[in-house]
C-alpha cells in the first residue's frame, strides 16, 4: 500500500483522521489492512432510517409495591405521559 491509497482511503473518513492518515508516510501492513476494513465498514453500514411518527412517551410510575416474596415491583399510570 503506497502513499496514494492511504490518501485514497483517507477521504472516507472525518476531518481530523484524515488528515492524520494522509500525513503519514509509512504504515505498517497490518494497519493498514485495519484501516482499509474500517473503511469498507463505514461505507457498508446501512443506512440510517427516518421514524414516521415520533416515539410513545414511557409509561410513568405512580407507585411502586412489594410482591409476596419481598421484591419492589413498579405499578405503571395507565395513561402514558
Amino acid at each position: 500500500m503506497d502513499d496514494t491509497d492511504i490518501t485514497e482511503l483517507a477521504k472516507g473518513m472525518v476531518p481530523f483522521v484524515r488528515e492524520c492518515v494522509a500525513e503519514a508516510t509509512a504504515v505498517p501492513p497490518e494497519l493498514a489492512e485495519q484501516i482499509a476494513i474500517a473503511v469498507r465498514m463505514l461505507h457498508e453500514s446501512p443506512a440510517v432510517e427516518q421514524r414516521s411518527e415520533a416515539p410513545r412517551p414511557s409509561p410513568k410510575v405512580t407507585r411502586i409495591e412489594r410482591d409476596a416474596d419481598g421484591n419492589f415491583v413498579p405499578v405503571y399510570d395507565d395513561q402514558p405521559i
